[in-house]
């Protein structure tokens, strides 16, 4: 039996429109769970949106101090960081961390091409090349290294647009997701097979960003900002917020 995309856990009334002109609409009920959600954003659960939000400020002020003098034991430093801050899994955290020097010139070249206008893709295609580095990590560090305009994608964050109706029909993404377990109990994003991967890379950059940039965008006109923990200040959204906000509503309430 193939794992579910999507999950129908969203209350009532939460819906996206896509206007002919690019431009989104968002129903007054998804405007105030996203908003909600961003404000309190806590990960991992339990540190409290102020000092979690802090780090996560902590960390992308570090990473752009790696990418002004970009070399590959900057770009080593600037992955182990992402990596650690992102949980990735013990055996791929080690690997990431016991990278060779020519593996560290990899991340490198990877992290230079990842934050070279159009040459994103190949940037995240060399990351994913590279031990420990999946996918969902490697968008991660696109998250840090280009804070305004990339996003993170993981298993919360897929589920969440993979389950967001568009006015009209059809949902805001089809991530092709797999089981974790042969238990058939968690459903992640499938990033494994050759298959999976390239699927899942090709929807990240063709739909889901566009997608994420096009709901900041429309919580900016409204406008709607939302309150950084950290800051103690309203703010307005970036892609990465919007990711930040669907991630840990999906986490506290959706599917797994």
């Amino acid at each position: 039996m193939p794992p579910p995309n999507d999950a129908p856990c969203f209350p009532r009334g939460i819906t996206l429109t896509r206007g002919l002109n690019g431009r989104c609409t968002l129903s007054n009920p998804l405007v105030q769970l996203l908003t909600t959600a961003r404000n309190a954003y806590d990960w991992p659960a339990g540190t409290g949106p102020g000092a979690s939000q802090t780090t996560i400020l902590n960390l992308e002020a570090a990473v752009s101090g790696y990418l002004v003098a970009l070399n590959p034991v900057n770009a080593h430093a600037l992955t182990i960081q992402v990596s650690a801050w992102a949980g990735n899994n013990a055996n791929s955290h080690a690997q990431i961390v016991g990278a060779t020097p020519a593996q560290q010139t990899q991340m490198q070249v990877a992290i230079s091409d990842l934050i070279t206008p159009g040459r994103e893709c190949i940037g995240v295609d060399a990351l994913c090349r590279l031990a420990g580095i999946s996918l969902v990590i490697a968008s991660k560090i696109y998250r840090f290294c280009a804070p305004t305009q990339g996003a993170a994608i993981d298993r919360h964050a897929s589920y969440f647009f993979n389950s967001l109706q568009v006015a009209g029909g059809g949902s805001a993404t089809h991530f092709g997701r797999e089981w974790a377990n042969g238990r058939h109990t968690t459903s992640r994003l499938a990033t494994y097979s050759v298959t999976g991967y390239a699927h899942n890379k090709a929807e990240y950059f063709s739909t889901y960003l566009p997608t994420i940039s096009c709901i900041a965008q429309a919580l900016n006109a409204i406008p709607m900002p939302y309150t950084c923990a950290a800051r103690n200040a309203a703010m307005t959204w970036s892609p990465a917020d919007v990711e930040m906000a669907a991630y840990y509503w999906w986490a506290n309430h959706g599917a797994r």
